[in-house]
């Protein structure tokens, strides 16, 4: 297993405490206030760490990379992190993490149609291994329409996974020529702004900082810290050094930590059909990771 496999199964597992945690969050917070804090948290962090690892020197861009960077933080922060955050609110934290087993269709569909990466035969089925463990462990017998109303929950889901996607696949090739931590930090400046654009257009309050104290905010602080800050850099570091084709597969992964972190954390139970799945989705990414 290469480095990049590596810290794209690492990614999948801490994004699924980070989803646990605003889970917990949403019930005390809007979608907008968990965006704006989170990614206002995540921009200070990264400013001292740019330092340590960087220096002062600032990265030579040409205009083209520096508004790429700028417009993947728009699409794969404000918009994306929004609708997720919305989503969850709405389904749930499985429904939505059945919707995000889109997210690997689309991380290919964009890689073959902008970067003209592509896969092996036996790669495409390890996908749809993975896609169909994803899909058995979340199934529901239950009508969705009875126990979830809102049908739009399904929709911000399946936006957010788009832009999650457009949003990694686009700064691929920069990522091999910015330095990695600069890239980081302009991708969250771009999410910080087009966030307080968002709220200045629509009269929203951008008092953030009441978030500390308040009733869920450890949840929120620790999705932050664990799902953005932490995560996003090891999830950026995973599409720097494999295809995105390959890390947006093992990705999928996180909906079976999601799983197992929620028996051990929120005391829900695991039929002998999640572990079906569980094991399907297993045998997917060991196909993933052997044929290249």
């Amino acid at each position: 297993m290469g480095l990049g496999e590596l810290l794209s199964l690492l990614c999948a597992f801490l994004w699924a405490f980070a989803v646990i945690f605003y889970k917990r969050a949403g019930d005390h917070f809007n979608a907008y206030e968990m965006n704006l804090f989170k990614s206002t948290l995540v921009l200070i962090l990264m400013i001292p760490t740019v330092m340590i690892f960087e220096g002062l020197t600032l990265p030579i861009l040409t205009q083209s990379q520096f508004w790429i960077i700028i417009f993947s933080g728009f699409v794969g922060i404000m918009l994306a992190d929004y609708f997720y955050l919305r989503a969850l609110q709405l389904i749930g934290a499985s429904l939505t993490g059945i919707t995000g087993s889109l997210y690997s269709p689309f991380v290919v569909g964009l890689s073959l149609l902008l970067l003209g990466e592509s896969l092996q035969f036996w790669q495409y089925f390890g996908m749809f291994l993975v896609l169909a463990g994803v899909v058995l462990v979340g199934y529901r017998k239950k009508s969705l329409l009875i126990k979830h109303p809102p049908i739009k929950g399904f929709i911000y889901a399946t936006f957010a996974v788009f832009f999650t996607a457009l949003g990694i696949v686009i700064i691929k090739p920069v990522s091999n020529e910015v330095s990695f931590f600069w890239l980081i930090l302009i991708r969250s400046f771009g999410g910080f702004v087009t966030m307080l654009i968002y709220g200045v257009l629509l009269k929203k309050s951008l008092s953030i900082w009441h978030v500390v104290k308040a009733k869920g905010g450890k949840w929120l602080i620790l999705g932050a810290l664990i799902g953005q800050y932490i995560s996003m850099m090891v999830w950026v570091a995973g599409y720097k050094y494999t295809s995105a084709s390959i890390a947006s597969i093992l990705n999928e992964t996180a909906s079976i930590f999601i799983l197992i972190l929620s028996w051990l954390m929120l005391g829900e139970n695991i039929t002998v059909r999640k572990v079906i799945g569980v094991l399907i989705t297993i045998t997917g990414v060991v196909l993933v990771l052997m044929i290249k």
